[in-house]
């Protein structure tokens, strides 16, 4: 009996997904900052990429582990993804809540898997599963200009703002 144990156990670990989406935890704060550094310098923000404090951004997301979420996606031991969300007041309406998805940055190479996917609907689980629970109203996200097309509202999304820089 225990020898069929421990060859279904090792059976489960070799047929285990080589790509997973799992929760960051504390240990994971030095890859959630890389991912966040190549991130900022694919975005508006690449003219800043210089003066970027990976000390700060630890620390952002240290303090989202704790009052948001952050997903990684692993393509076999390499995390090569992540979205951040984060719970939000709405600042007009106090007793309205929302998640807030903040980055959802996958390496160019990895964009079009499946897993890139997942990411965005660990998001949208999670977001549901607040609003079940009456603990936000809603959940958003964004698209960055340079992203690939992809329809939110067969998703259930509706269009609402556009954000408009000038440096």
């Amino acid at each position: 009996m225990a020898l069929a144990l421990a060859q279904s156990v090792k059976i489960k670990l070799v047929v285990k997904d080589s790509k997973m989406i799992r929760l960051a935890t504390r240990a994971d704060l030095n890859t959630v900052t890389d991912l966040i550094v190549e991130f900022l310098s694919q975005t508006s923000y690449n003219k800043h990429t210089l003066v970027i404090d990976k000390q700060h951004l630890a620390k952002i997301a240290f303090s989202v582990l704790h009052s948001g979420y952050i997903w990684l996606y692993y393509n076999g031991e390499v995390a090569v993804g992540l979205l951040i969300a984060v719970k939000e007041q709405n600042m007009w309406i106090p007793t309205k809540a929302s998640l807030r998805e903040m980055v959802w940055y996958v390496r160019e190479e990895y964009r079009k898997t499946i897993g890139a996917g997942r990411l965005f609907i660990k998001f949208c689980e999670q977001g549901e599963q607040l609003i079940q629970e009456k603990k936000i109203d809603g959940y958003l996200t964004t698209r960055m200009t340079s992203t690939q097309d992809y329809d939110l509202e067969s998703r259930g999304f509706r269009l609402t703002e556009k954000l408009y820089l000038k440096d």
